[in-house]
């Protein structure tokens, strides 16, 4: 490339976790994809993701249509949140995980089968924590010479390693690689992450626009009632520890964005109203959480589409990407 000859632009789509409450994402995706007219995967250099936004990323690099991910939480909520035995229902305040992970792998199963990172030819970048060895792990495809080690891993344990959320579901062991938790613990809106890795990994030359459009899931917020007890133990905090944590980070990293990026970060999110806050949590599947979030969601995207920074997200032709190893080699 002559030095007269910009580079081209490189855009990263940003899914934050969230539970449930990624209908609202996959329902903003839903609407987007359809006003593009083609799948949303093709406008898009990198995609990353985080616990429902990691499998959201996962299905969309897996080429599966957004319609059908979004009819994942509609059809299948009650199975992922909603069946807890008598003992688990009992135990849950103290010993147990609030949900058995059978549910949410049945559900990726039917979705990815035997599918592993390697067969993808998308590049993605998931991040989840290694409880065994303390640290961060982002699960990624082979975009750079380095990338080589996560070929293999199957789909399905990369979805469950990424949503292993504290005190909502267990955590997730992959064969000797180690156990793992929810990235939201790390990084659950992640728009940061693929910034980091557009500049520092793939080495994109530092004239490149980079440009991030990450969607969250209505989680901004989570705050403290005017009479909360400020003397908390474990069942005091309970879920609501997690709850603040994304909440916190989701906050944090758009101001980050905000201030690297500029007018190249757009950011699709709500804050729940004070009434519609009652019917959404990361586990209520129940119509009144999905309507909520069904119709908020279409109305972010509607109103996503007649913003003027979309237009370059629509009009984006991503080169195709290079990897270094597995079956889509092509270096």
């Amino acid at each position: 490339m002559s030095q007269s000859t910009p580079p081209p632009d490189f855009h990263i789509l940003a899914l934050s976790g969230g539970g449930y409450r990624g209908l609202y994402t996959a329902t903003v995706l839903k609407t987007l994809e359809q006003s593009f007219g083609e799948p949303i995967s093709r406008k898009f250099d990198l995609i990353c993701g985080t616990s429902v936004g990691g499998i959201l990323a996962l299905g969309i690099a897996a080429g599966i249509p957004t319609g059908k991910l979004q009819n994942l939480f509609v059809e299948q909520g009650e199975q992922i949140f909603g069946r807890r035995g008598f003992l688990r229902r009992l135990a849950t305040k103290l010993t147990l995980a609030k949900h058995p992970a059978d549910g949410l792998r049945k559900v990726v199963e039917s979705k990815f089968g035997n599918m592993t990172i390697g067969d993808l030819n998308q590049r993605i970048l998931i991040p989840a924590v290694n409880y065994s060895t303390g640290r961060p792990q982002i699960f990624k495809t082979p975009h750079a010479a380095a990338l080589e080690s996560d070929l293999t891993l199957r789909l399905v344990d990369v979805a469950l390693a990424t949503s292993a959320a504290p005190t909502y579901f267990p955590l997730h062991r992959i064969n000797d690689l180690g156990v793992f938790a929810d990235g939201g613990l790390v990084g659950n809106s992640p728009g940061f992450f693929g910034l980091h890795e557009a500049k520092k990994i793939l080495g994109l030359p530092p004239e490149t626009n980079i440009r991030v459009l990450a969607i969250g899931t209505m989680t901004v917020g989570a705050t403290a009632r005017g009479k909360t007890p400020l003397d908390k133990g474990i069942l005091r905090w309970g879920t609501k520890i997690f709850d603040l944590v994304i909440s916190a980070q989701e906050g944090m990293t758009d101001a980050m964005l905000s201030h690297h990026l500029a007018d190249g970060y757009f950011r699709i999110d709500d804050t729940a109203t004070p009434d519609q806050s009652k019917d959404i949590s990361l586990d209520n599947y129940s119509e009144a959480a999905t309507n909520v979030l069904k119709d908020r969601g279409a109305a972010a995207g509607r109103a996503a589409i007649g913003d003027p920074k979309m237009a370059i997200f629509r009009s984006h032709t991503p080169i195709a990407p290079i990897f270094y190893h597995g079956p889509h080699k092509n270096c």
